[in-house]
C-alpha cells in the first residue's frame, strides 16, 4: 500500500511538471565511471542557457522552462555534451529556437585573440525544427545538433573541426542520437508530441 501511494504521488509531481527528468533520459547519464583524466558533470538548472550559447549568455530566462538537465563529458582530447529542456509550451520552444537562430547570426564572430569564436549553421530534418552548427575556436572546436520536438529543445554535441559546408557525414553520429532522443522526449508528461 505504502509503494503505491509513493507511485501515485511520484506520478503526480510529474504530471505538474514540478519534478525533474527522469533518470537515464539523456544517453549520457549512463556512463562507466570516469578515468582519472575524464569528468561527467550533470547540471539540472533551469537557468543553464543552451549548451549551444553562441553569444555567451550567462543564464537563461526560468519563466518559461519546466525542466532542464545537461551532461557534460570532458577527457584530454573530447568533449561531448547533451542537454534537454522542456518548456511550459510549443510556443516556448519555438522562441527558443528563433532565439538561438538569431544568436547565431549576430555572434557568428565573437570575441578576439585567442577567445575568437567562428560559428556556421545549416537546416537539418529532424523533429520539429532542427539545425547542425559547427564553432571554431583558438586550437579546437565543436559541432552541434540542436532539435525541437514539441515543447522540447535538444542539444547534443562534441569535439570536432567542422567545415562552413558542415557536411552532414560529420554529424551522423549527433544526428542518429537527435533521431532516437525526439522519440523518446515524447514518452515525458507535459511535451506536446
Amino acid at each position: 500500500m505504502l509503494h503505491m501511494g509513493i507511485a501515485v504521488a511520484a506520478a503526480a509531481v510529474m504530471s505538474m511538471g514540478a519534478g525533474p527528468l527522469p533518470d537515464g533520459t539523456l544517453f549520457l547519464e549512463t556512463h562507466p565511471p570516469a578515468k582519472k583524466w575524464e569528468t561527467y558533470k550533470i547540471t539540472e538548472s533551469k537557468a543553464l542557457p543552451l549548451r549551444l550559447n553562441p553569444c555567451e549568455r550567462r543564464t537563461a530566462s526560468t519563466a518559461d522552462r519546466r525542466a532542464t538537465r545537461a551532461v557534460h563529458y570532458q577527457s584530454e582530447d573530447t568533449v561531448k555534451y547533451e542537454q534537454l529542456v522542456v518548456y511550459k509550451s510549443v510556443s516556448a520552444a519555438r522562441e527558443a529556437m528563433r532565439g538561438l537562430r538569431a544568436d547565431l547570426s549576430r555572434c557568428a564572430n565573437y570575441g578576439k585573440g585567442p577567445d575568437r569564436h567562428h560559428y556556421y549553421t545549416k537546416p537539418l530534418k529532424v523533429g520539429d525544427d532542427a539545425l547542425r552548427a559547427g564553432s571554431r575556436f583558438f586550437e579546437n572546436g565543436e559541432q552541434t545538433v540542436v532539435v525541437r520536438n514539441g515543447a522540447t529543445v535538444y542539444v547534443v554535441g562534441e569535439s570536432g573541426w567542422p567545415t562552413k559546408s558542415l557536411p552532414l557525414k560529420r554529424f551522423k553520429g549527433l544526428i542518429d542520437q537527435a533521431e532516437r532522443m525526439t522519440a523518446k522526449v515524447c514518452d515525458l508528461p507535459k511535451t506536446a508530441c
